[in-house]
């Protein structure tokens, strides 16, 4: 005779959007601290510009539907200047590419 389990789920906390704005602020601050990070080589930095990228991209998106102003250019040059030169090329082409696919006119 088999048992049957039952889960018992905790309701989740439903986060706002200023927790979702302090978490990415978090993620930037932490990609930041490993591409700043000597011991870091050169794949895991590639990783962590990337991950950079997508979460400015991110947090764009999130100001920008809660009407926001979004990051100035101005702004993301100075979180930009963390990453290695040679890594900087990927990033800059990532938010390109996110420019376009999101805020491109049909």
């Amino acid at each position: 005779m088999r048992k049957r389990i039952t889960h018992t789920t905790t309701k989740r906390r439903e986060r706002t959007v200023d927790e979702a704005i302090q978490i990415l602020w978090k993620v930037i601050d932490e990609a930041k601290m490993y591409l700043e990070d000597e011991m870091t080589n050169s794949e895991e930095k590639r990783r962590w510009a990337k991950n950079l990228c997508d979460t400015i991209g991110v947090l764009n998106k999130l100001l920008a539907s809660r009407g926001e102003k979004a990051l100035e250019d101005e702004d993301l040059g100075s979180l930009l200047l963390k990453v290695p030169q040679k890594l900087r090329f990927d990033v800059f082409r990532g938010v390109r590419k996110w420019r376009r696919t999101h805020f491109s006119v049909a």
